[in-house]
């Protein structure tokens, strides 16, 4: 931190949290050297103690950054196994790591992690002790596959920037303004900034997934738009093809109601076909789909009967226009045919 040293840098880490966890409003406050999808991520060698060391290219890597307590509750991070840092880690010379799953499986399958110890510098130590599993995220992009990545304690020493991350109640942007006060009645020179809302924050890592989702949602509108002009070219040819059989029937005492039930019911068998075959392929694709979603099941029950919903909406309106034609035809000029 600039102008100061490791003593005074770490009590202003600690009086900085105190106060902001004090706020009103703010559930959970820490520090870290990373934040999410930042686009901007440092990784670490793996040795395990007990195992054979590997080298060169062969030395196993994960994604590595510090963290203070609270950390990891501020952004939602569930706690599966063991415990999450203390004050008490942040006063000792000792590292200890929280790992998240896939870090856990990589480097102890099929056994517990807690407890374990491995070091970034070689099989020799120093070791850092796994005191907790925490839930797999996403750390460089949303596409990621699941990768190993540990948290060690933020401990006295550690310099650079660093991230804060509050989880409040209420209105964030109040909550921002307070954080900020705070922050500059401990030190009005020290520079602050990139201050926004996780919304604000997401708003990169998922620019191309709304791009996509805009392009997919306007060819869906067209394609339902091509779908009901089709249904209503369809039926409009059938009504056309069969306006003597509609004579026929209205001479031998056919009601209006009853053409107009046929005519739609026609095209809705139709749709009922279409929509069958277009939800068999739609879930034949939903395990490819699924890596695009983000918060959303690819099985979604609500969005498919909405989508079904709709499509059965619009060609109903699709079948009216012909549907009301044949109830006008004159008997006499469709036999005269």
């Amino acid at each position: 931190m600039q102008g100061y040293d490791v003593t005074r840098a770490h009590e202003f880490r600690l009086r900085l949290l105190e106060r902001v966890r004090a706020l009103p409003g703010v559930q959970y406050a820490g520090l870290s050297k990373f934040a999410p999808l930042n686009l901007s991520v440092s990784s670490d060698s793996i040795y395990v103690e007990g195992q054979p060391e590997q080298r060169g290219a062969n030395v196993p890597m994960a994604m590595a950054s510090r963290s203070s307590p609270g950390f990891l509750s501020a952004l939602g991070t569930r706690l599966i196994q063991g415990r999450d840092f203390t004050e008490q880690d942040g006063e000792s010379k000792q590292d200890v790591a929280l790992v998240n799953e896939t870090f856990a499986r990589r480097f102890w399958p099929g056994q517990s992690a807690l407890g374990k110890r491995f070091s970034n510098a070689g099989s020799g130590g120093p070791w850092i002790e796994v005191v907790g599993v925490i839930q797999d995220g996403k750390y460089f992009s949303l596409s990621e596959e699941a990768t190993p990545f540990v948290y060690t304690n933020m401990r006295p020493g550690i310099g650079g920037g660093l991230i804060l991350v509050a989880r409040t109640t209420g209105e964030p942007q109040s909550a921002m303004a307070a954080i900020r006060r705070e922050f500059q009645q401990l030190d009005a020179t020290l520079p602050l900034y990139n201050v926004r809302t996780m919304v604000d924050h997401m708003a990169i890592p998922l620019f191309p997934a709304r791009v996509a989702a805009t392009l997919l949602g306007g060819f869906g509108l067209l394609a339902l738009a091509l779908a009901a002009i089709g249904v209503f070219g369809v039926m409009a040819y059938a009504v056309t093809q069969r306006t003597r059989e509609i004579g026929i029937r209205m001479a031998l005492g056919a009601q209006a109601g009853g053409i107009f039930k046929l005519v739609v019911g026609q095209g809705l068998k139709l749709t009922a076909l279409g929509m069958g075959i277009g939800l068999a392929c739609a879930l034949a694709g939903t395990r490819l789909m699924s890596g695009l979603l983000y918060g959303v099941s690819a099985l979604d029950v609500i969005t498919f009967a909405g989508v079904s919903l709709l499509l059965a909406l619009v060609a109903l309106l699709a079948c009216y226009i012909p549907a009301r034609r044949a109830m006008k035809v004159d008997p006499m000029v469709a036999l005269r045919r």
